[in-house]
């Protein structure tokens, strides 16, 4: 009897163990259920719209309804997977180290599993800081002292040496000789002077380009800098630990490169008010054209700013690019660091922007002409509860940027004292060495480019393999600091209200939403750029977004938030939501292409689940990886999409989304198998097997839960697909061939804004002209569209080859449609 009862046990404590792993624990249950409204109530009752140009007879037929109906979902079950996880987290002060090395392409020092304590040091506590010791005589006079007795940094002036360069000194004689081509030869007097001329131009593009930083400088504003962020903000967040190996990465002789991420103007001067306090020598930043602007040029200079411009055409401005190259690396051969932002500009909707790669091949090119041995890199964060430029709707609402000016920079300056923003906080990933990100990438565009070869199609030349080697090298660099990046307060709060409770509810319920949030982004890995009880954390958001953007009122039932549903207010609630995206950014696409597949048979009562194609989820969510390109950076070189799908199926099983069953776990292996089999094939050059490929299905769960769960997730990407479908629709209305791009913007925008009060625009926030102009270039990729530029004016031609309408952009718009069809 003993040994059944011990088999007995061990089979159930087996059943037990294999029930954890394979099923999902939603936790426990209870009648917390709140009502969640997407959009605006349409008033209107008619079923279709047909969008008709008044100057044309032409129109087009939309197809999606205009109301969407609101819909209960079980709050406990939204972000919880696995219910047990998160006690344990909750439990345990040791958290993963965010901002770690990839470990596919720099696995020496990645270290994924790394345990560490969650330490924070506030700056703006000068006393926090070992060196100060508190004095009689106040803190006005130890911040002072501070300061003063910072380290003084060595910082070498290289005028003489890049007039000097053999590359710039080719260059004048290059330009020189195509300026006089048609007339004279070496030697000859027109020669020499047009030699003269250029050698005057490259001393004033030099002149523009060098900074001239002064450690006096460095500590006085350094000091200035500092007294007026104690006045703007209520902290300046640091980890030491992530300073430390800042440090080291500084002393050991190599230039160190910062790539900070781009918000706000106040982004480079955090970075070096932070370097400066902790006595490591701030970099020479690479600043734009707009800033020169009176005495505050000048200013900037001797903080290390090197005026650049924004776009540069490397044939055309053949000696500015030389210049600027042998600036950047005379600099890092003689001891600088260098900052640069590879977004370019400041993002205007909150994500990170798809980066330039120009700067970047210029330190690449150092190092592959052993101007330096090697260089750090360190991807770095600076994130706001508040940003100190207010807004950017007018940009997003296709108005003008405003120009800088000295009289603009002061009347920001006094509007900026006279309010709060919250928490600021510097966040430095883990110090890499730029070999060996550069080998990693360039060993996989070498094999891509042996791929190419072995199926007899054309291979990359040298030069275009080296452009798609620095090109997937920025994308890595922006992908995993974008992944890192911490939360702050008001980004999760915007969040919740813009993609669970567009009609408002408690503070009670958004409370225990935030807190399920924190507890989802710490499994994740991301840490929270806040603390203390979540009833507490949404009221210090509320404050600092203000009347303007949210209502916050008591009522009978308690105090009600609710998020300002006018479009100026979305399109800025938007912009601190979207900081979540790069968490939920691969859900959702697999979300909104579940949602396609399953069509409408989702919403039929008698159905409890729905089968899906794995290699039709795979091919949709590849169109919209494409379609969003130039919106967003969705995969590493080092990654595939196979993986990314593969994960977030995993993580939809834990959730109940997708069933499990050991018929689907049959398949993967078989599928696995196929591709492993295909690959031995691949390799063997005297036998080739022909192609496996078995194609696998998922079981969709069609209950409330996961329908609600599927629809939360797609609602994060929802506005840029909006936006999309819009912009493609617009362009089977015209009348013309073709139109100038700023006259059709403004065409999509008086579009978008109608249809949004009509109700067949779900999103106030998807009107963006950034997305719009996004769309043309994806249009373009996808053979839809043709762009021309003639003197700065760009041309949108709709491809009209075959037939008077354009069928490529009526099957691209249908499509579309497809995804973004409202749900009753």
């Amino acid at each position: 009897m003993r040994s059944d009862e011990m088999v007995e046990a061990l089979s159930t404590g087996f059943q037990n163990l294999y029930n954890k792993y394979t099923r999902s624990e939603n936790g426990p249950q209870d009648d917390g259920r709140c009502e969640i409204y997407i959009v605006p109530p349409n008033k209107k009752s008619a079923n279709t719209v047909v969008l008709v140009d008044n100057n044309t007879s032409q129109g087009f037929q939309r197809y999606r309804p205009k109301a969407r109906k609101s819909f209960e979902f079980d709050v406990k079950q939204l972000c919880i997977s696995k219910h047990l996880k998160w006690q344990t987290m909750r439990q345990s002060r040791l958290r993963t180290s965010t901002g770690q090395c990839c470990p596919i392409c720099i696995p020496n020092i990645a270290n994924g599993n790394e345990r560490v304590v969650s330490n924070l040091r506030n700056l703006l506590d000068i006393y926090n800081i070992k060196t100060v010791k508190k004095s009689m005589f106040g803190c006005f006079v130890d911040d002072l002292k501070f300061f003063y007795q910072l380290k003084s940094q060595e910082y070498k002036y290289i005028y003489d040496e890049v007039l000097e360069d053999e590359v710039v000194v080719k260059a004048i004689s290059t330009v020189a000789r195509n300026a006089c081509a048609d007339d004279l030869a070496d030697g000859d007097s027109r020669f020499d002077e047009e030699i003269k001329t250029q050698q005057a131009n490259t001393r004033c593009i030099l002149t523009i380009i060098s900074a001239n930083a002064k450690n006096w400088v460095y500590k006085v504003i350094g000091w200035f800098t500092y007294r007026m962020v104690s006045l703007l903000a209520t902290s300046l967040v640091v980890q030491p630990a992530q300073i430390e190996r800042v440090r080291e990465a500084e002393q050991s002789g190599l230039p160190v490169i910062y790539l900070p991420l781009h918000k706000s103007h106040m982004d480079y001067i955090l970075l070096g008010l932070v370097l400066t306090m902790n006595n490591i020598k701030p970099p020479l930043v690479a600043a734009g054209e707009n800033l020169r602007v009176f005495f505050i040029s000048k200013l900037l200079s001797f903080l290390g700013a090197f005026y650049i411009k924004r776009h540069v055409d490397t044939k055309k401005d053949q000696l500015y690019w030389s210049v600027l190259s042998s600036y950047i690396k005379n600099s890092m051969k003689n001891g600088h660091h260098i900052e640069f932002f590879l977004e370019g500009a400041r993002t205007r909707s909150g994500k990170c922007c798809v980066p330039k790669a120009g700067l970047l091949s210029i330190i690449v090119d150092a190092y592959r002409e052993k101007v330096i041995e090697d260089a750090w890199i360190i991807p770095v964060s600076m994130n706001y509860d508040r940003i100190l430029e207010g807004n950017f709707v007018r940009e997003q609402l296709g108005q003008p940027k405003k120009k800088e000016t000295f009289f603009v920079a002061i009347w920001t300056f006094i509007k900026a004292i006279c309010s709060h923003y919250g928490i600021m906080r510097v966040d430095f990933n883990r110090p890499y060495r730029l070999r060996d990100l550069y080998e990693s990438i360039d060993k996989l565009t070498q094999l891509e480019n042996e791929s190419l070869s072995k199926n007899g199609m054309e291979v990359m030349s040298p030069t275009i393999c080296y452009k798609n080697t620095v090109d997937r090298m920025a994308k890595h660099i922006v992908y995993d600091c974008w992944k890192s990046t911490p939360i702050m307060s008001t980004h999760a709060v915007c969040f919740l209200l813009l993609n669970k409770y567009r009609n408002g509810t408690t503070l009670e319920q958004l409370a225990k939403d935030l807190s399920i949030l924190r507890d989802k982004l710490s499994q994740g890995d991301r840490d929270v750029g806040f603390s203390g009880k979540s009833i507490e954390v949404i009221k210090h958001a509320l404050d600092l977004l203000g009347p303007k953007l949210v209502v916050y009122e008591n009522t009978d039932n308690g105090h009600f938030v609710k998020p300002i549903l006018d479009v100026s207010a979305l399109i800025e609630l938007s912009y601190y939501a979207n900081n979540l995206i790069s968490h939920f950014m691969h859900k959702s696409i697999v979300a909104l292409t579940i949602f396609k597949l399953v069509s409408q048979e989702f919403w039929n009562t008698s159905i409890t689940e729905k089968k899906i194609s794995r290699k039709e989820l795979v091919e949709d969510v590849l169109f919209l990886f494409n379609l969003l390109q130039f919106d967003f950076v969705f995969i590493k070189s080092c990654d595939s999409l196979d993986n990314i799908v593969e994960r977030v199926i995993r993580s939809f099983e834990e959730e109940d989304i997708i069933l499990i069953d050991m018929m689907l776990e049959e398949e993967r292996r078989s599928h696995n198998m196929a591709k492993q089999l295909d690959y031995d094939s691949d390799s063997d050059d005297d036998y080739q097997q022909s192609h496996v490929e078995v194609d696998i299905h998922y079981r969709v769960n069609t209950n409330v839960s996961s329908l609600n769960k599927l629809k939360f997730y797609r609602s994060v990407m929802m506005p840029y697909l909006e936006c999309m479908a819009e912009s493609a629709g617009s362009f089977l209305a015209l009348s013309e061939s073709s139109v100038t791009e700023r006259q059709h913007i403004q065409t999509i925008l008086n579009q978008m804004h109608e249809n949004l009060e009509e109700g067949i625009l779900s999103y106030g926030e998807s009107i963006s002209v950034d997305t719009i102009k996004h769309s043309f270039l994806a249009f373009e990729k996808f053979n839809c569209l043709q762009i021309t530029t003639k003197d700065n004016i760009k041309t949108l031609c709709v491809n009209n080859q075959s037939s008077e309408s354009n069928e490529g952009m009526k099957v691209m718009s249908e499509y579309i449609e497809e995804f973004v069809k409202q749900i009753n």
